[in-house]
């Protein structure tokens, strides 16, 4: 008996050994392509927003206050923001208005009497001097005429003047004096906020100035905000003490920022450099080190060890033994070991 039962299990374990090993299964992945694009080396810098247009009015002449408009009054351009009492200004413009007239009339009886005793000294009725002393006083009479009419355009700027409207559409931010109040020519008023019309202002680094270029954009971010501007200008510091230049940036208001909000500006630290990027979600932590998991033309993966440095977006900048167009999972990475077979997937 014993003899007939080995022969058969050497039958069984040749025809086991016989049967193909079945392969594994590929792993469903996500990938993504290695680029090489220049890249900006950035650090945030803190900085606020304020208005474009915000303003001081003064008093242009000196008398009394009618009407200051009160602290957040909304202002379109052209509303009335302070008015004089211009009750004196009135009278003394009617008073030059009199003079002005009288000086008229005086000019034109001269020149009417000049005329006809220019007519008269050609029959010698009248001497030469007479005509001569008669064409002086009509010269003296234009002049006073002149004068009277400059004196009383002078009144007339001044009644303008006791008037002052909003150059732009706004809001009265502050209000310095109070009707009733007697003011001299140029006293502070009231200030005037253009809400709509904003920028950033932050503070750069001298060292980091060089790297900046007028309409250059850069990344600002606020809470929950992220967008970018466009560089306006770059004010030189007023102090050798601030070792830095003021930064104004423009940007479209399309996330509704208030004046004096608090803002983060990305600005360039270096000069830009070309670098290969990958998608953030292709690295891969150990504790050996930092990976990513590329795909070979066989559809299987090699682990390649590589070296992060700043972001770009989505992507973040890498040293490694990579080429630009090279495929790298982004999706299923975490369970891959060097070697395993993919099956790449749309992602």
């Amino acid at each position: 008996m014993k003899n007939t039962l080995f022969p058969l299990l050497l039958m069984v374990c040749s025809a086991l050994s016989a049967q193909p090993q079945s392969t594994p299964p590929a792993i469903p992945v996500i990938t993504d392509v290695v680029k090489q694009t220049e890249v900006v080396p950035t650090m945030p810098v803190t900085g606020h927003v304020y208005s474009v247009n915000d303003i001081q009015l003064t008093a242009a002449i000196s008398g009394q206050l009618a009407y200051v408009a009160a602290p957040g009054t909304q202002l379109k351009t052209g509303d009335v923001v302070v008015r004089m009492d211009t009750t004196a200004l009135q009278l003394q413009q009617a008073e030059q208005l009199a003079l002005t007239q009288r000086a008229q009339a005086q000019l034109s009886y001269l020149e009417t009497n000049l005329k006809r005793q220019q007519d008269l000294v050609k029959a010698s009725s009248v001497s030469a001097n007479t005509v001569e002393q008669t064409a002086s006083q009509r010269d003296v009479a234009a002049s006073d005429l002149k004068v009277a009419q400059l004196r009383l355009a002078l009144i007339e700027d001044q009644l303008q003047r006791a008037v002052i409207s909003a150059p732009f559409d706004g809001v009265v931010s502050s209000r310095n004096r109070r009707e009733g109040e007697t003011v001299s020519a140029g006293t502070v008023l009231a200030g005037i906020t253009d809400l709509q019309n904003l920028e950033i202002r932050a503070q750069v680094p001298l060292r980091y100035a060089a790297f900046i270029r007028q309409g250059q954009p850069l990344d600002m971010f606020a809470y929950g905000i992220s967008q970018q501007g466009r560089v306006k200008s770059m004010v030189p510091g007023g102090s050798n003490l601030s070792q830095s230049h003021e930064l104004r940036l423009a940007f479209e208001n399309i996330h509704g920022l208030s004046m004096g909000q608090l803002v983060s500006v990305s600005v360039p630290m270096y000069r830009p450099r070309q670098s290969l990027v990958v998608n953030q979600d292709a690295l891969v932590l150990r504790e050996n080190g930092t990976f990513v998991f590329k795909v070979s033309a066989d559809n299987t993966v090699e682990q390649v060890a590589i070296k992060a440095h700043e972001n770009v977006g989505e992507m973040i900048a890498i040293e490694a033994e990579l080429e630009a167009g090279d495929q790298v999972v982004i999706r299923g990475a975490d369970s891959l070991q060097p070697g395993a077979n993919v099956e790449i997937k749309a992602g």
